[in-house]
């Protein structure tokens, strides 16, 4: 398949665009919640409106404001009030039309990720006090999503806020998973670990969950906010379902594809070589596509994701040469990868060409952890603002 690299532009951003819609947060709680006269339907599952009287809806996480919004168009009349907690410049139009809508049952905060600050410990404390107290009659929604466990935290007694930034850096720093993240900030948090569940007791608890981890575990996404009996958890979109879109994109680019893993983990660099490797040893046609959330352990002091590091390191084990046309992309579906503002990088054949011609050192780069900087020169960033979704990551690797 001949390369051409505007060809290779005007398509990644279709592959782009076809995994981001897949995994629409509005959507996914549209196909899995519906209401009728007299029930509100989930995945299967009645909840009688004749049983509770009103319905509080708690949304956390980096999709928060569009479940939240899929929602309230869902129950309607039955809003008794409104909680939505999401990161940083995530809240949007849609957010202010909830404000305007629900008046003042609505609450909006904004916090940090992915080290909590003072707005996350204001989440905790308003959640908790919205749901202490609640009876059986009235029904509490929770619509939970990635990046939940540090925008909302509610630390057991004697455990101050620079203790859980701190211990959130420290996890950071040092290349823990997210599952290793979880298991700590689990046991230092009251509403997590069930904790949601455990506080609205007795009201019932539906929780739709939309996963930013690999195997989709109940106990980690979000660190487990509702993983208890008490709650009736629905899972309305993961990884694989965005990787499914890209298979069927590619596919309809005319390449051969096939998804590798959906269970991507790891040091980001190590993934990036390999694949590097992988799709280099394809014949010219090929597809390869992971799914899955690598991390970066940070020696340096630059820049970058891990995304972002992944694409860098991959350019570096393709070479200048370019001799075998591959190109990567390699995408965090929340629109943000690290703490700046691209959701990944592209990486074309003459990605390392390019940058010597700009004296920009490949090796040095990534050995600073500088991964942003490094494609920000050459203008190969994946920009895409916050998505309002957040199903871990896509690496999408092509052999033309």
């Amino acid at each position: 398949m001949p390369y051409d690299p505007l060809t290779f532009k005007t398509e990644s951003r279709k592959l782009i665009d076809a995994v981001l819609d897949a995994v629409d947060p509005a959507k996914a709680v549209r196909a899995h919640l519906q209401r009728t006269a007299h029930t509100l339907q989930a995945n299967g599952t009645d909840f009688y409106f004749s049983t509770f009287d009103q319905i509080v809806i708690v949304a956390v996480g980096k999709a928060a404001v569009p479940m939240a919004a899929a929602t309230c168009d869902v129950i309607g009349d039955k809003l008794a009030r409104l909680i939505i907690v999401t990161k940083q410049g995530h809240a949007g139009d849609a957010c202010r039309t909830l404000a305007q809508r629900y008046g003042d049952r609505t609450t909006v905060i904004e916090a940090a990720h992915p080290v909590p600050d003072e707005n996350s410990l204001r989440a905790g404390e308003i959640v908790t006090e919205a749901l202490t107290g609640l009876g059986e009659r009235t029904l509490v929604i929770a619509c939970i999503s990635g990046g939940a466990s540090a925008l909302m935290i509610s630390p057991h007694t004697g455990i101050r806020l620079e203790t859980m930034q701190a211990i959130n850096d420290a996890l950071l720093r040092c290349g823990a998973d997210i599952r290793e993240m979880n298991a700590v900030r689990s046991r230092l948090d009251r509403l997590k670990g069930g904790g949601l569940a455990r506080v609205a007791a007795p009201a019932p608890v539906l929780a739709l969950i939309l996963s930013d981890v690999v195997g989709d575990p109940l106990d980690v996404i979000a660190s487990g906010l509702t993983n208890d009996r008490r709650a009736h958890n629905v899972l309305i979109a993961n990884n694989k379902r965005a990787c499914e879109a890209a298979l069927a994109a590619a596919r309809g680019m005319g390449f051969q594809p096939r998804i590798v893993t959906t269970e991507m983990r790891g040091e980001a660099s190590e993934r990036g070589r390999e694949i590097a490797r992988a799709i280099r040893a394809q014949p010219s046609g090929t597809c390869l596509i992971y799914g899955g959330e690598t991390t970066v352990t940070i020696h340096g002091a630059g820049q970058g994701g891990r995304n972002q590091e992944l694409a860098l390191a991959a350019a570096i084990e393709l070479g200048a040469a370019a001799a075998e046309p591959c190109t990567l992309i390699a995408l965090g579906t929340d629109g943000t990868d690290g703490p700046n503002d691209a959701a990944g990088a592209l990486l074309m054949p003459d990605t390392l060409a390019r940058a010597g011609a700009l004296n920009l050192p490949a090796a040095e780069y990534l050995a600073n952890n500088d991964s942003y900087n490094f494609f920000n020169q050459l203008g190969d960033l994946i920009m895409t603002g916050p998505t309002g979704t957040n199903v871990a990551d896509v690496v999408i690797a092509m052999h033309w």
